[in-house]
């Protein structure tokens, strides 16, 4: 199977030197990388946490930078077919596979472009949040004149039925507040109070929700996003998508500890 996907959400218009630019780096060393991160995210939803496992189970896939007009668009061959309805891509898939490109070839070509960041040190905290920003707000996740609504949830994948269903009723309080989510973007904890928030959103007819998952490079084959994030970043590795999550939020809590809160207590704030 053999299909082409089109921008949707990001990368919708680039210039022919911005192509250039991305036709290069999809051919460099990093092919391997987005190829990875490619198939994570049209495995959204699977509950597996073997990266091994994914990749054995599509070795054939391959996935190819194709010119356009004004831009890019992709072609998959052989990809999960449970990425698609009726013949076509699920379309929180098909803007997820864009930030992908945006985030893993894009970025990185921006990085090492000396004109845009000039003599960029990458052992300087300095140049790494001025890095950190510039990658979300390429992202354009960082939304000026609106309320300070996103909240980021801690926790992990592996946690045990009553503390998803813990994290869930949390999210649920968040969503009936028209609070915003920003997790791991995984399955179990990551998952929870996004789902809890879209009850919530959808009791109040709120409209703008943003499910945000924040990722990097070596985890998101182990731990595939969940069906309900529609805003994808991925950070270049562990400690930027960490300062990530502070930069991005305007609350938080960890639902290892909103777990061992009295019930009475079920939301905690840091802002």
């Amino acid at each position: 199977m053999i299909t082409h996907v089109s921008p949707l959400g990001s990368m919708d218009m680039l210039s022919q030197l911005e192509v250039d630019m991305l036709k290069r780096t999809a051919s460099s060393d990093l092919y391997q990388l987005f190829r990875n991160c490619s198939l994570a995210v049209l495995n959204s939803g699977s509950l597996t946490d073997n990266s091994k496992e994914l990749l054995s189970r599509f070795e054939n896939f391959d996935i190819n930078v194709l010119r356009r007009e004004r831009g890019v668009k992709l072609e998959l061959i052989n990809p999960p077919e449970e990425a698609f309805v009726d013949g076509r891509i699920i379309r929180s898939l098909q803007a997820n596979l864009f930030a992908v490109l945006r985030d893993i070839l894009f970025v990185y070509g921006q990085i090492h472009n000396t004109v845009r960041f000039p003599n960029l040190d990458l052992e300087s905290s300095v140049h790494i949040t001025n890095l950190v920003f510039s990658i979300l707000r390429n992202a354009r996740a960082l939304h000026v004149g609106e309320a300070p609504n996103m909240i980021v949830c801690w926790g992990g994948h592996s946690i045990n039925e009553n503390e998803y269903l813990y994290a869930r009723r949390v999210g649920t309080q968040l969503g009936l507040r028209e609070l915003n989510i920003c997790t791991g973007c995984g399955p179990g904890a990551m998952e929870a109070p996004m789902k809890g928030a879209a009850v919530g959103h959808a009791q109040q007819r709120y409209k703008d929700s943003r499910f945000i998952g924040m990722t990097e490079p070596s985890i998101i084959a182990a731990e595939p996003p969940n069906p309900l994030v529609n805003e994808l970043i991925i950070m270049p590795d562990i400690e930027k998508r960490l300062e990530a999550f502070v930069r991005i939020a305007h609350g938080s809590l960890s639902s290892r500890a909103a777990s061992a809160l009295p019930k009475s207590c079920s939301i905690c704030w840091v802002f």
